[in-house]
Formats: structure tokens, C-alpha cells, sequence
């Protein structure tokens, strides 16, 4: 499964400074409802909603790629404050790459969240190649971490929080919520 050791994910999450995520089946536990002709359904879990808001905190860009295109996740996106969303993008290494050059930053510094075959290539170039805990069997195999979380269950949110964790910023976020919920 995962080929790092947790010492070695922490070292790696330090130095981040650029996350990049799939939506379905790690935004979403993959399904999608079609309730009418010309609308679908996404379930997201607000929990991944919260991390967006976290890395925001910390100054960590999210860059989020999917290979379909939808008007929920184009919804969903616009309600958080995500540094793109790159939509009917299959190229994802493309779409990643341009994004690092537009930042200055090498891929090494980069981590990719995904859980099939299409995020292969992504992860594979990303200095950290994360998969959701029910990923695609090859994408466990290849995955340098593999989370705890199923996908659509928080798993940005647990990638985060170990972010978080590993650069020892827990009371910063902490003390952005009470700045937040004092203003309210």
C-alpha cells in the first residue's frame, strides 16, 4: 500500500506548497444521480469543504482537476476559496503543471489527491501521491500514502488535518476559527 513511512509523509507534508485534488471519488464517493434531463447530483462532504477553508489558513493553494464537467462541482468550487478548478480536464499532469509554473514551483513541492487510473500520471509526478482509502487497487499499489478515508467521507479533510499536524499549526487554525466565530 503506501510506500512511505509515516516520519516520511510528515517530512514531505512540511514542504508542500501546492495541493492539487480529483473530485469524483475522492470529493464524492463517485456516484452521480441524474435527477432530470439535464441535471445531476454530486453528494460532497462539508467536512472536505472545511479543509478548503484550513489550507486557506495555513497558505496552501488547492487546485482541484476533474476529468468530467458538472454545474455542482462548478457550484460547489464557487463557494470555496480554491486557487482553480480545472473541469473536462483528462490531461491532468497538463493542467498541474501549468498551475506550479504560474506559482514558481517545482512538482516536487506538490501533492495530488485522486483514486483512479486517470489521476495515475498526476500522482506519479507529484512530489506526494495520495490516494483515498478505497481508491482503484493499481492506485493503492502506486499511492506514496494511502488516507484512512474513503472518498466523499472527508478524505481532503484528514489529508489537511495531517498538513496541519506535520507544520505544527494546529493553534493558527485553531485561533482562525475563534477570530471568525468572535466576529459572527
Amino acid at each position: 500500500m503506501a510506500r512511505l513511512t509515516r516520519e516520511q509523509y510528515e517530512e514531505r507534508l512540511r514542504d508542500l506548497r501546492l495541493l492539487t485534488t480529483d473530485v469524483d471519488g475522492v470529493l464524492t464517493d463517485g456516484s452521480i444521480a441524474y435527477t432530470g434531463a439535464d441535471t445531476e447530483t454530486k453528494i460532497f462532504n462539508v467536512r472536505d469543504g472545511s479543509a478548503v477553508y484550513i489550507a486557506r489558513v495555513i497558505g496552501l493553494p488547492v487546485l482541484v482537476v476533474t476529468a468530467r464537467e458538472s454545474a455542482a462541482v462548478a457550484r460547489r468550487f464557487s463557494e470555496l476559496p480554491v486557487l482553480s478548478l480545472r473541469q473536462a480536464t483528462f490531461d491532468k499532469v497538463s493542467a498541474c503543471a501549468e498551475v506550479e509554473a504560474d506559482l514558481g514551483i517545482d512538482s516536487d513541492l506538490t501533492a495530488f489527491l485522486g483514486d483512479d487510473l486517470v489521476d495515475l500520471p498526476a500522482m506519479r509526478r507529484a512530489g506526494l501521491g495520495v490516494a483515498v482509502a478505497d481508491a482503484n487497487r493499481r492506485v493503492l499499489a502506486e499511492a506514496d500514502w494511502v488516507l484512512s478515508t474513503a472518498g466523499g467521507r472527508g478524505a481532503l479533510r484528514e489529508l489537511i488535518d495531517d498538513i496541519v499536524q506535520a507544520r505544527g499549526l494546529g493553534e493558527q487554525v485553531m485561533a482562525d476559527y475563534q477570530d471568525r466565530a468572535g466576529k459572527g
